[in-house]
């Protein structure tokens, strides 16, 4: 990455950002200044975001804010005079939209926004099934077979009867069995980990798994759902693990001190994709507290976040699916944490090949998608060949934003537990699942193209979300199913080579 140069320096006066000469730089009230080619248009989002770093945004949090960089750098002019931002006791208007949050922060969850599709219950039944993988590796693409039906295993640990997720306010007598339940797993996970790393302050950096055989329960404990006042300690050092056990080379070889000062300085960089970043940034996950305030301190981190990652990568560069993924890790970890972690993903978890220009990974993991569809769920698959249902069609949001807006928090949560631990293989078998519920629904001789897309296009709330999390693992985890998923990359990989890949997906 080349380092530029900025046109001029800034004094660092409250000089007001707006339209200039050609021949004269904006400069921002933050000490960042325009660089050379870089349009008059993306200096003044990056520098407005730089600004209100410094000066802060009035009602962040609760209040919606107002727009300042919509229309180019004359939108500036509009805004004149910013209120103060307060501190000491909230107001009653603060206090009515803190009492409107769940436990995650989030307003109405989960049927925030979901006025533009319908909201399908995952049953719990078909979960309690197990289908079993056949022996056979694959199936060449274009082979006219008959598979077997599957057979099933017993899945003795399911109790019987679907359980409704808990509430998410413990007022009830169902919220205080879920708090004491809660409390009893966090003690379980405090007695599995402990710090690593203290920084100077005696503040906690890192942490590790014990070495007295807690870690052996570790698998057992993450498909359970990971306490969330552990979240950011687990995800942390799942994402090392796998960062240290990865072969590749790559910036997620990098220490994350050194990926935190590359944020740092990647901040202040041009990025093309400012404009569009700044556009999205509003419409992600906008209906947490974190993000609820035009350039409020998440909308602003989310921003920095985004621009500096744009810069990683030439090929993958920015698209929408990068942001609510940046803001799923924020509401966890600081910027430059999320920053490190989203390098991680890139190279350790293979998604560059999902972000990159055509979607290479995204073909690839519908094509091991496609096969498993065929061994497990043949009468689904013929219903998609019968009704020209591309898996394009109705998976790509899945992948892209590992489920973020599909599922509602909690269940997105558990599902990057195992993410976090297991790799990409997770989300294939996550869209595995879905499937698997709906299989009588969209194998019915009587479904339709668009009923069959209408489905798959619903917001998904499981019935029992502890089923829906044992089913993944014992599937993922069945003897012969991880090698035989990379087995079909592979045979991905080859169809490509040859140019047959097209003919080789629904």
């Amino acid at each position: 990455m080349s380092r530029l140069k900025p046109l001029s320096a800034s004094t660092g006066s409250a000089t007001s950002v707006g339209t200039t000469s050609a021949n004269t730089s904006l400069v921002s009230f933050s000490g960042s200044s325009q660089y050379p080619g870089e349009e008059n248009e993306s200096f003044h989002v990056r520098s407005t975001y730089a600004r209100l770093d410094a000066e802060g945004v009035h009602g962040d949090g609760w209040d919606p804010g107002v727009e300042r960089t919509r229309g180019g750098p004359n939108a500036a002019k509009r805004v004149t005079i910013d209120m103060p931002v307060r501190g000491g006791n909230f107001g009653q208007s603060e206090r009515q939209f803190l009492s409107s949050l769940d436990r995650y922060g989030f307003m109405d969850e989960p049927l925030r926004n979901r006025s533009e599709s319908r909201i399908a219950l995952i049953p719990a039944a078909p979960l309690r099934k197990i289908p079993k993988l056949p022996s056979k590796s694959s199936i060449p693409p274009g082979t006219k077979v008959q598979p077997p039906p599957p057979s099933f295993g017993p899945s003795t640990d399911d109790a019987p009867g679907p359980r409704p997720p808990p509430s998410p306010r413990p007022e009830n007598e169902e919220g205080q069995r879920f708090r004491r339940k809660e409390d009893e797993r966090v003690g379980k996970w405090m007695q599995m980990m402990r710090v690593s790393k203290r920084d100077q302050g005696g503040n906690i950096q890192t942490w590790e798994w014990r070495k007295d055989g807690q870690g052996s329960k570790l698998p057992g404990r993450v498909y359970k759902g990971i306490p969330d006042r552990w979240r950011m300690a687990a995800w942390w050092t799942l994402v090392e693990d796998n960062t240290r056990k990865w072969k590749g080379k790559g910036r997620a070889t990098v220490p994350s001190e050194v990926l935190a000062d590359e944020y740092r300085h990647n901040i202040d960089l041009p990025s093309i994709h400012d404009v569009q970043i700044d556009l999205d940034v509003p419409r992600t996950i906008s209906g947490h507290t974190l993000f609820v305030t035009r350039y409020g301190s998440g909308q602003r981190s989310l921003f920095h976040v985004l621009h500096s990652f744009s810069l990683l990568c030439d090929t993958c560069g920015y698209c929408q699916g990068m942001g609510p993924i940046a803001a799923t890790l924020l509401c966890y970890f600081d910027p430059e944490r999320v920053y490190a972690i989203l390098v991680r993903l890139h190279d350790v978890y293979g998604m560059h090949s999902i972000f990159a220009p055509g979607f290479p990974g995204l073909l690839e993991s519908f094509y091991v998608q496609e096969r498993l569809m065929e061994y497990l769920m043949p009468d689904v698959y013929k219903s998609f060949q019968r009704n020209m249902i591309s898996s394009s069609a109705w998976g790509t949001k899945w992948y892209i934003t590992l489920f973020v807006n599909t599922v509602p928090f909690s269940q997105q949560l558990r599902i990057w537990d195992a993410l976090m631990m297991d790799g990409r293989d997770v989300i294939v078998i996550v869209s595995i699942a879905i499937l698997w519920a709906f299989k009588d629904l969209l194998s019915d001789t009587r479904a339709t193209f668009e009923s069959i897309l209408s489905l798959l296009s619903s917001y998904f709330v499981a019935e029992d979300e502890d089923a829906f999390m044992r089913w993944i693992r014992k599937i993922l985890h069945q003897p012969g199913m991880k090698a035989k998923m990379d087995g079909w990359r592979a045979e991905w990989t080859r169809l490509v080579a040859e140019g047959k890949s097209h003919d080789a997906l629904l």
